[in-house]
This record gives C-alpha cells, sequence and structure tokens, in this order.
C-alpha cells in the first residue's frame, strides 16, 4: 500500500480551516460582497476534491436568513360623549314652542330613571323659595333617559346653577311640552341643541354639578307660556312616575 502523508496532511488541514469558519465567522458575512467568493482549495489524491464558496454555498446560507414583524397593535376605540358647549339656546315658552313645532308626535313614553329612583323636593315652596320641579335622586354615574321622543333646543356645559344641563321639546297631543333635566356630570351630555332624540335615550349621566349637595336630577317641565308645572300628574298619567 502507497503511503499518501502529504495528502492527508492537506486534507486534514482542510477539514480544520472549515470548522474554523463555520464556527467563528457569522453566517450572513460569508456572502457579503468581498467576503470568500474567490476562496478555493484543491486537493489531489488521484481524483480532483474541492471546496467553493462561491454561489452555491451562498444559496445555502441565505436560509437562516429571517425577518421579524412587530405588527402594530389596533386601539379598542372609545365612545365619546357630545359635549354641549356652554350656554347653547334656550329654555323659554317661544323656545319650547318652536321645538315642538319640529318635534315629531310622542306616542312612547320612558322613566327619568327606568330602574327607579328616590324622589327628594317635590314642586312648590320651601325653605330656599319656590322649587320649580323635583329633585330625583340617584348614584353619580347612573344614565338619565328622555321622557319622550323630541328635539334639544337648550343645553350647557357650566349653566350656573343648573350646572350642566339640557331641555327637550316634545309635541304630546299636538301640544308643546318640554321638559329639562340638571346637574349632569361634566362632559356627559350625549346631545346638544338641534339634535332630535327617542324616548328612553341616554341623554347624559348623574351628577351633582351647579348648585347641588348630591348627585340627582332636578326635573322640570313647562309649556309654550314658560312657566313650570308640577311634573308628577304628567309622568303618572303617562305611567312614567
Amino acid at each position: 500500500m502507497k503511503y499518501q502523508g502529504p495528502v492527508l496532511g492537506v486534507l486534514a488541514m482542510t477539514v480544520v480551516f472549515g470548522v474554523a469558519v463555520a464556527t467563528s465567522v457569522p453566517a450572513a458575512s460569508l456572502t457579503a460582497p468581498g467576503s470568500f467568493d474567490d476562496l478555493q482549495f484543491d486537493v489531489v489524491a488521484g481524483a480532483q476534491q474541492s471546496f467553493d464558496s462561491g454561489t452555491e454555498a451562498a444559496g445555502a446560507l441565505a436560509r437562516d436568513g429571517y425577518v421579524v414583524n412587530t405588527p402594530t397593535p389596533t386601539p379598542t376605540p372609545t365612545p365619546k360623549a357630545v359635549a354641549a358647549s356652554s350656554n347653547q339656546g334656550g329654555y323659554g315658552g317661544a323656545q319650547c314652542q318652536a321645538g315642538s313645532d319640529a318635534a315629531v308626535e310622542s306616542t312612547a313614553f320612558s322613566r327619568v330613571y327606568p330602574d327607579g329612583n328616590r324622589n327628594s323636593d317635590l314642586f312648590g315652596p320651601r325653605a330656599e323659595g319656590f322649587h320649580k320641579g323635583v329633585d330625583m335622586l340617584n348614584d353619580p354615574g347612573v344614565p338619565v333617559h328622555a321622557i319622550a321622543d323630541g328635539v334639544v333646543i337648550a343645553a350647557s356645559g357650566d349653566g350656573g346653577t343648573g350646572g350642566v344641563y339640557i331641555s327637550l321639546a316634545h309635541k304630546v297631543g299636538g301640544v308643546a311640552v318640554c321638559s329639562m333635566y340638571m346637574h349632569f356630570q361634566d362632559g356627559s351630555l350625549t346631545a346638544g341643541v338641534g339634535d332630535t332624540v327617542v324616548a328612553g335615550q341616554v341623554i347624559g349621566l348623574t351628577g351633582r354639578t351647579g348648585n347641588a349637595t348630591t348627585e340627582h336630577t332636578h326635573f322640570e317641565m313647562y309649556g309654550a307660556d314658560g312657566v313650570r308645572y308640577d311634573p308628577m300628574p304628567f309622568l303618572a298619567e303617562h305611567g312614567i312616575a
């Protein structure tokens, strides 16, 4: 048997060099311009053997590449109330009649608080003066509902003693009937002047803005003459007291 020591030595050196390159050089650097594109080893031992880091090697190494795509999270939309600006519209008799003329005939009615409330000061005289409505007590943030279909004739984000308030004009039996709700939470109005509402629609949240010592809705009713009257008989007549 013929001894081929030099050939085996060259082969061994080639293997050692290949392992060193594979373990110490990043895969991407082998494909970079000007790297080992022209590197080639040939060992002859009866037949040609070679190592070529040309295009075929680059193609094999390319599989190691990857791209990380981080999806952009989609924010959850937050519903926003339509906040009425300060002192819009009016809540006198003329505005009540005009709003009623623009409203549809009311055929359905709703309680201010469908789930119940406690009435405090009623309509009539009291120590501080004549009380022109009914105070309906409830917890902070409880939704307040329109008593009938109608049109918003007044709304305010900071209405003085009435705090955040809204007034609606209705047409009941062809007659102008207006309802007013006061002391809502700041920024909780859901409609502004000129908007239409339906019976039972949430128009704001119970608060204590303005001249109020606790959370409640001061509720008033009046007609085309602008004179406030006791709302309880009307509410009872329509099953919403």
